[in-house]
């Protein structure tokens, strides 16, 4: 591995606050769920998810001002309108609706994490966001879980047709939010003062 492929820069800036969106997206994400939810022992399993989200972002905060940048923490545009108004949708239905919405924005975050996880990143980064895929990774299995629990094993309709949505959400979303990065990064090169 060579430095030249450690994101340096703009485009390490334009990641970091992309995880920041994301991960101030699946707060609120969080809180909805909470609310909605039903069991007491889920609001408190999602209360600590929401714990996690919050502590990335104050990682992240600081690996973006400890190089003189100012954090952007506002949620994606127009996806995270778009993940917040799908969470709460989810709360027509029941619990199950509720949880069915959650995991598809956490597959979302779990995936994201995971990408950036296997780059090439400077050590303190690099742990900084590895901690955060394990969470998320965590996260992830316990919806799958409990969603299971509740008659969504692995081979039922109703899990083939939610995994799709989400496989196919993920991409329309990934794109999209690809191109926000690139702008990001543009936008950061070209400011006064920007990174390189």
């Amino acid at each position: 591995m060579t430095d030249a492929t450690v994101p340096e820069g703009a485009a390490l800036l334009a990641l970091l606050n992309d995880l920041l969106a994301l991960d101030d997206h699946a707060i609120q994400a969080c809180s909805i769920a909470i609310g909605r939810i039903g069991p007491a022992g889920y609001r408190e399993v999602l209360a600590g998810f929401r714990g996690d989200h919050e502590r990335h972002v104050d990682q992240l905060t600081q690996l973006v001002q400890s190089r003189g940048r100012v954090a952007v923490q506002m949620p994606h545009l127009p996806t995270g309108v778009f993940k917040a108004a799908m969470q709460a949708l989810s709360t027509l239905g029941d619990d199950r609706a509720v949880l069915l919405a959650f995991k598809t924005n956490e597959g979302q975050v779990r995936d994201r994490y995971r990408r950036a996880a296997n780059q090439p990143l400077d050590p303190a980064v690099g742990a900084v966001i590895s901690a955060a895929a394990r969470d998320e990774e965590r996260h992830y299995a316990w919806v799958e879980q409990v969603l299971e629990k509740m008659g969504m094993q692995e081979g039922t309709l109703l899990h083939t047709a939610q995994h799709a949505t989400e496989k196919v959400q993920g991409r329309v979303i990934d794109a999209v939010e690809s191109a926000g990065r690139n702008v990001a990064e543009v936008a950061e090169r070209i400011r006064p003062g920007g990174a390189s």
